[in-house]
Order: structure tokens, then sequence, then C-alpha cells
């Protein structure tokens, strides 16, 4: 099927600059595209180098690898001296193989609401023309997420000292969306190491035990019940690797829209509320009819706080709307003294209403014994199991 794209042809040897405007056909390759331009243009093919997505393409490079859009525009270079083309990409271990970058990732698109492959696009940091040249190759997904990482020069405004801006794009609707870096396919069929399936599209956290979508999914909806996700700066409440005794873990939280929205709004409000509560400035309002968490700058003041969502006003260390710091007569918490112990990494406090004494923060997810008030150690399971 052809597709209508926009050839920007820049003439560095005769100083010169247009566009083209060509029908190409997703089965013809770069060399017969290299052909067509040199048929309106007069200038031989051999001069010419073809700049996609900040990169150099080779010849062999077929159409419809290159997910061609409407808004497509590819570069046509006549440099003054010819340059070697190169034509690269990441492999599973983000190393460079002699294939194409394009179609090789897969992201979050929140459009379809689901996880797609994707497509990696390159600007220029200043116009956000895609007339772009890197410099050199990303090689690895640092290079191409974070920022000011791989120089261009940029053939719309010729600034200097200029960066790429690189963007993942949905293959499928074309949306921006997010890059999920732990998703891959299954090129050697591994089985899922929770069900024994072999799904074409994986989780691999880079340690090798794969795990399908599927099972992933109910993973996550599992930790997400008890909240037994962890902080783990700076990736902030994560969860390890399904495996037992893997310590791996997600890296980048994008990957728990596979939950589903709901449950991945579920996931950041009750995050939030964590890292509140093990936060010296942390607050929650204690208004039974709200609940909302939020971050509180003391400057001096009489130690209240208002909620911003409520605007409940009450003491944030014994948490009454007319406080009761300095009466002995504060019943509740005399209780709570009485009833809990705190944790001893986060000072949460705790009831225990039977088993053993072997306690797991639900705030800051440290294991500690309810006896010694201390990290849970082998001795504790034997000389408290009754207790």
């Amino acid at each position: 099927m052809p597709n209508v794209v926009t050839i920007l042809l820049q003439d560095r040897k005769m100083d010169q600059r247009r566009n083209i405007t060509l029908n190409v056909d997703n089965n013809e390759n770069i060399a017969e595209l290299m052909k067509n331009v040199e048929k309106l243009t007069n200038i031989p093919s051999e001069e010419l180098e073809v700049v996609f997505c900040g990169k150099k393409l080779a010849k062999s490079t077929f159409m419809k690898d290159l997910s061609l859009t409407p808004a497509t525009q590819i570069m046509f270079l006549r440099p003054k001296n010819l340059v070697q083309l190169t034509n690269s990409k990441f492999d599973s271990n983000n190393k460079i193989t002699d294939t194409s970058i394009l179609g090789s990732f897969y992201v979050w698109c929140k459009k379809c609401d689901d996880v797609q492959r994707g497509k990696l696009r390159v600007y220029c940091q200043n116009c956000a023309s895609t007339s772009v040249l890197v410099k050199s190759e990303p090689q690895n997904w640092v290079d191409v997420l974070k920022s000011k990482r791989i120089q261009v020069t940029c053939e719309n405004c010729f600034a200097p000292g200029l960066f790429a801006d690189f963007k993942f794009k949905c293959l499928k609707c074309n949306d921006l969306a997010a890059a999920l870096t732990h998703v891959r396919g299954n090129w050697q069929m591994t089985e899922c190491c929770v069900c024994d399936g072999k799904d074409k599209v994986v989780i691999d956290l880079g340690c090798n035990h794969i795990i399908c979508q599927n099972c992933f999914k109910e993973y996550l909806l599992s930790t997400l019940e008890e909240f037994r996700f962890t902080n783990r700066p700076p990736y902030g409440f994560t969860t390890s690797c399904v495996y037992p005794g893997c310590n791996r873990v997600v890296k980048d939280v994008h990957h728990f829209h596979i939950m589903g929205q709901s449950s991945y709004s579920e996931y950041q409000r009750k995050a939030t509320e964590r890292l509140i509560s093990i936060d010296d400035e942390g607050v929650t309002c204690p208004n039974a009819a709200c609940g909302q968490s939020f971050f509180w700058e003391p400057y001096d003041d009489d130690g209240r706080s208002q909620c911003p969502d409520c605007f409940f006003t009450f003491c944030r260390k014994c948490t009454e709307r007319e406080c009761t710091c300095q009466s002995d007569d504060d019943l509740t918490k005399i209780t709570i003294d009485a009833t809990t112990r705190r944790c001893p990494r986060c000072n949460a406090a705790t009831e225990r209403n039977g088993g053993c004494a072997h306690i797991h923060c639900t705030s800051c997810g440290m294991d500690w014994c309810f006896k010694c008030v201390t990290e849970w150690k082998e001795e504790c399971q034997w000389d408290h199991w009754f207790n």
C-alpha cells in the first residue's frame, strides 16, 4: 500500500534545500527510494545519504520497517564528503546490532489502554524538527530516556550545542506512549516461570525469570491487595521479581498500568499515603470522611494543620480537633500505646491480634519481631513462636 512522505533534500554540495513529496510502497527499500529521488533531482544516488529518526539508513532497509505515518519526513543529505553509512539497534542486552532499531520496543499506550509495539522518534530539542542527525548512537536505555545525552545536528535551525529529544509512539495509534523497558518479545519462546506458558510478549526484569503478562498482572493485583509494594529509592514503591529469592525489582512504575486503570490509580493513592506516613512532614487527615494524605511544612506554627481537601483543622501530634496532648485523659492515646508496638524502622503503630510474632510492616516493608521489636531473625522464630 503506497504512503505519501515528504523528502527534505539538503544539498550541501550546491548549498540548496528543497522539499519533495513522493508516493512510496511499503515493499520498497531505501535503494529504490534513492533511485526515485535521483530521477527527480538528477543527483546521483551514490552521493545521497538517507536520514530517518536521527540515523543514517542502510540501502537494504525496507520502508515497511520504518513505521511510516502521514506526517513522516525523511531527510536526504548530499554532503560535501561522503560518510560510511551505519545501521544499528539495541538488543536485549542494550548492545548494538546490525538491524533497524524501529519497531523493536514495547510501550504502554493510554489511548489503546494496553501494551503495544512502539517506535522511537528523535526530534531537535530546540525546534522540535525531525530533520536531525545524531552524532553518536544511543548505547542503552538511559541514552534515550534521559535528556541531554545524545548530541545532534539540526538541518532546520542549525543552532549550536543541540541535544536529541527522544520520544516513543504507539505503533498502532501513533500517540505518544511510555516506554516499557522490562517488556520484550519472547524470541526464544521461553516458558513463563509461573504458568509454563509461552507468550510472544513477556516481562523480563533482567534476571531471565520470564513471566507472561497475565501472570504479571495477577502478581501485581495480589501485591496491591495487601500493598506489599516496598519503597526502593530511586524507583519509589515497587515490587521484586516473582521468582522466590530474586531481588530484581521493577524499575519503572509505568509497568503497573498492566493492572488496569482503576488498580493503577489505587496503587498511586496508596503509595502516596505510605510515603507520607514515613516522611517526617507527612500528614494524614484524621477526618473519617476524608483520609487525605498531604505534606505539611511547619514554619514555627502552633503544631496544627488544615487538610487541603476537607479543610478539617487538627493537631498533628494527637490528631484531635481540640488538642489533648497536655491532657492525662486522652484515652485513645493511652489505648494505642498499651495495645501496639512501633515498627523499628518507620515507627508505625502496629497491633498484633493473633498468630506468631513475625510482623511485616505494610508502611515500610520491614520484617520485625513483635516481642523483640527488632529486625526478624531466625532465632525469633524458635524463641517466640508460641508467645
